[in-house]
């Protein structure tokens, strides 16, 4: 095999997994980082709660499977109530910017905290509990992992939240959905990491739970 032919079946390789939709990344793509987490959807979401334009560029920080093994770590140790809003990914208008547009965190939680009817936002059904408003997007979802407990498993419940920091310009039902959604595809990215059986029981595509 010649140099160049073997160069043109790496870059086929490097490209043949990634899905034409833009639903869903790559399968052999390292969801262990911040920049893999969310499908071209996932992100044109952030855009728009964020109000990010296309043409700027969005910086992503963090690494999403330190946040993972730092809530197995915390939960193995005894000290399950350390794992309290671990950075999983912060998502950045520019390379300049020092807050972060929309930052994603997990925490473990004893029980699903109850909204007062005067919140803001709406309750829907998925996972355990999903949580919307134009600002926020929670999910609860219930873990089995033999990665618990050095191996010999246990079954754990998991918040993440998914916060916009800037201005939202778009409707409150749309941003709602748009928070759901990257609630969502990080929190399936962050059920791979745990390893939790059955992808903790949350659906294999997004689409608009009903509400509660």
């Amino acid at each position: 095999m010649s140099m160049a032919t073997g160069l043109i079946l790496a870059v086929a390789a490097c490209h043949g997994g990634e899905s034409n939709d833009g639903n869903s990344a790559s399968p052999t793509s390292d969801k262990g980082l911040c920049e893999n987490v969310l499908s071209a959807q996932g992100e044109e979401a952030v855009r728009r709660v964020a109000g990010i334009p296309d043409s700027v560029k969005m910086r992503f920080s963090g690494h999403a499977k330190d946040s993972a093994d730092e809530l197995v770590s915390h939960y193995d140790s005894g000290a399950p109530g350390e794992a309290n809003n671990l950075d999983f990914c912060r998502i950045y208008r520019g390379s300049s910017e020092v807050m972060p547009s929309v930052q994603i965190e997990f925490s473990l939680v004893q029980e699903v905290e109850k909204r007062e009817e005067s919140t803001i936002g709406k309750d829907y059904r998925m996972g355990v509990l999903a949580r919307a408003s134009t600002k926020l997007g929670v999910l609860y979802f219930e873990c089995s992992s033999k990665r618990f407990n050095s191996g010999a498993g246990a079954t754990v419940l998991v918040r993440g939240e998914s916060r916009s920091n800037d201005e939202v310009s778009e409707s409150e039902k749309a941003a709602r959905e748009d928070n759901l959604r990257i609630i969502y595809e990080s929190s399936r990215a962050f059920s791979d990491l745990l390893d939790c059986k059955s992808n903790a029981g949350l659906p294999a595509d997004f689409k608009m739970p009903p509400e509660l």
